[in-house]
């Protein structure tokens, strides 16, 4: 994946199993429930650098957070300052039916990075 095709896309691990440094830094990771009860307040957690540790300076940092349910539903988006905020945010959300849960991050450098997983909601 050549760098500057970085910006043009949303960006995605291409093999889970087998996660490449670069995806390591700049996936933005949820941490959450896999089950939760409908309309019940949750924690979700979002880290960037959780599998591999992100640069966090004024050259190279993490900009944004934002979470989706699904592709439509615009949850929140949190703005980070180099070398002040740690690219990671926890949100209390509630959810009335099953959602793919979707994190995005923007490294300054290397685009947006998303990451996606399932709630089931019971």
């Amino acid at each position: 994946m050549a760098e500057e095709n970085l910006f043009l896309r949303i960006n995605k691990a291409k093999d889970p199993n087998n996660l490449t440094d670069l995806e390591k830094k700049h996936l933005p990771v949820i941490e959450c429930p896999d089950k939760v009860k409908k309309g019940e307040p949750f924690e979700v957690t979002i880290t960037v650098g959780k599998l591999l540790k992100h640069p966090n300076e004024n050259i190279h940092y993490i900009e944004w957070i934002e979470l989706f349910a699904d592709d439509h539903l615009f949850i929140s988006k949190v703005e980070l300052i180099p070398m002040v905020s740690t690219p990671q945010v926890t949100l209390t959300i509630s959810l009335n039916e099953d959602h793919a849960l979707k994190a995005r991050a923007r490294c300054n450098l290397h685009g947006i990075w998303e990451y996606e997983k399932e709630i089931k909601v019971k």
